[in-house]
């Protein structure tokens, strides 16, 4: 919002209404209304590579992967991930599954 708010002033526009966001939810949404939707894209086939922009190579296993349990790092306090895939269910990494993994790590990172 401050960046929002910011190029608003600088070119002289109305400030938008822009409610403030709900919390976000712990269930996933049950269906999705897709009439307005004009395209997916699906990415696959491709290996996250954690290593590349977390210098921490014990962090990590064999593969690659976070060695984390519910998002929170075995290996390095105070590391958390989210999306990872198989992170706590198959639908870690999908956006109807995310929000239930974030919130667990929010509560982690929130009783630190």
């Amino acid at each position: 919002m401050d960046l929002v708010r910011k190029v608003v002033a600088e070119r002289g526009l109305d400030t938008p209404e822009l409610p403030q966001p709900g919390p976000i939810g712990e269930e996933g949404p049950e269906a999705i209304d897709l009439h307005d939707v004009g395209a997916v894209v699906f990415a696959g086939g491709f290996r996250p590579d954690y290593r590349s922009w977390v210098d921490i190579p014990d962090a990590f296993d064999a593969m690659g992967f976070p060695l984390q349990k519910e998002g929170t790092s075995t290996v390095v306090p105070g590391l958390y991930f989210i999306g990872v895939h198989f992170m706590r269910k198959r639908k870690s990494t999908l956006l109807v599954g995310v929000g239930e993994d974030a919130t667990i790590v929010a509560r982690a990172v929130a009783e630190g």
